[in-house]
């Protein structure tokens, strides 16, 4: 390799015209991904820090992540073949990132277990710990197990894949990454009879552990479009958390394949009632929209609790819910218009106050209501009333102060906001009175 010093600062350049294109970084992601099994996150480390990252990088990776960019920029400047030789770049491309990362292997023992029925045990089970499994071929796919599979005939013979559905498994993943996929049940059955030590579930009641044993083999009995998809969304967000249910059954392949026969057996749901289940609100685009493009990027918590070190303000669905509520929207035209002047609205509304919703949250949040998850829905419906009345945005600072915020406030104990300790209830009940007590407000003077 030649002029690497010069290399980095080109591609320094050329990195601080793409990186808040997110459509091009997560092609990126994924290509890199896909053909090399270089992680999202540390893509995405050397994108943020380009200078002080890419002279770390090992040789291979900086070809790799190079040659992504030169095709996605067309800048001659950082063309691949002006710094690397024809060696480096064959090696490059057989380049495989897993190998410099720790071996993962049984035995793995899990939480929070419980009994469930015979030969099976159901727990929770983070994303992060599928997709390590997964990467360290500790889940495999048995045919014979599948609802679905499709038959292979070539040169070798016939053998059978998993039937997979792209446009699903892009659907799983991108409901995951915007906070919208439902907890469901995956199955995998950890094969009777295939453990050195005879058994491969071994559940302890006293802590309510199940740990499987060495070298015992698991297999996917449900949810294989759901793995698929998981893999993908943690491709471009690996910071994603997400749980599912999971059930370990331990049967012998005749058992596991009549447990897949009564899956298959459950009642059918029509197409119609699916599209209607399906059916996305155009909230949920504009809520995506606010994670992306406004100052509550980063402080929307996907799940209904907050996390408060993360300095999350408000849950994906109480922002969702009050919008689909309260603002007016039946068209893509309206989504547009309304995701745009939320936009505004929250970006106003926090630089307004930094000390209330940036620097100190968590202070404020012990004294005063005005950063609280459920006050979010007077928010939305503050914001719904000064779009429809014309008000401009900018006004919405004499309106923040002109409210006394203060938990020492007794008339938020007489509306029936705080309750006799002092705190907020997360109920609908109490929901309904904020959304009021903002509907009801004076700010036309």
């Amino acid at each position: 390799m030649k002029d690497k010093a010069e290399l980095i600062e080109n591609l320094s350049s050329n990195i601080q015209e793409i990186k808040r294109k997110r459509n091009i970084v997560n092609d990126i992601k994924l290509e890199l991904a896909q053909k090399h099994d270089i992680l999202a996150g540390d893509i995405q480390e050397w994108i943020n820090s380009p200078k002080e990252k890419l002279q770390e990088l090992d040789i291979r990776e900086l070809y790799l992540f190079t040659e992504q960019v030169y095709l996605k920029t067309g800048d001659l400047i950082i063309n691949p073949k002006s710094y690397f030789t024809d060696v480096e770049i064959r090696e490059s491309r057989i380049y495989d990132a897993s190998i410099k990362r720790p071996h993962f292997d049984f035995p793995i023992t899990f939480e929070n277990a419980t009994i469930v029925g015979n030969g099976a045990h159901s727990i929770p089970i983070d994303i992060k710990m599928i997709d390590m499994m997964l990467n360290n071929q500790l889940l495999h796919y048995d045919p014979e197990l599948q609802r679905e599979r499709t038959v292979i005939t070539d040169k070798k013979g016939i053998r059978y894949e998993p039937t997979v559905i792209k446009k699903n498994v892009d659907e799983i993943a991108e409901h995951m990454i915007n906070g919208t996929l439902v907890p469901t049940t995956l199955v995998w059955n950890a094969a009777l009879g295939s453990s050195d030590s005879g058994e491969e579930l071994v559940f302890d009641n006293k802590t309510n552990t199940l740990t499987i044993t060495e070298n015992t083999k698991v297999a996917i009995v449900d949810g294989f479009h759901r793995h698929k998809g998981l893999q993908k969304a943690l491709r471009q967000r690996p910071d994603l958390d997400f749980n599912f249910v999971l059930i370990i059954t331990n049967y012998s392949k005749s058992m596991a394949q009549q447990y897949q026969y009564q899956l298959a057996q459950a009642t059918p749901i029509s197409k119609n009632r699916q599209t209607q289940l399906k059916n996305a609100r155009y909230s949920d685009g504009i809520v995506t929209r606010l994670m992306q493009e406004s100052d509550l990027k980063d402080r929307i918590s996907q799940n209904t609790q907050l996390k408060t070190t993360a300095n999350q303000l408000v849950s994906y669905n109480v922002l969702a819910d009050s919008i689909d509520s309260y603002m007016n929207i039946i068209s893509k035209r309206d989504a547009k218009k309304v995701g745009d002047f939320l936009i505004e609205f929250f970006d106003e509304l926090i630089g307004a106050f930094p000390e209330e919703f940036i620097f100190n949250t968590i202070e404020y949040r012990n004294k005063s209501l005005i950063n609280h998850n459920n006050l979010f829905v007077g928010y939305v419906v503050l914001a719904n009333k000064m779009m429809v009345n014309q008000i401009p945005v900018e006004k919405l600072t004499e309106i923040i102060k002109s409210i006394d915020f203060s938990k020492d406030n007794s008339f938020w104990k007489e509306l029936g906001i705080l309750n006799d300790k002092g705190n907020i209830e997360d109920t609908s009940k109490v929901r309904k009175i904020i959304a009021k007590y903002f509907s009801e407000l004076n700010i036309e003077e």
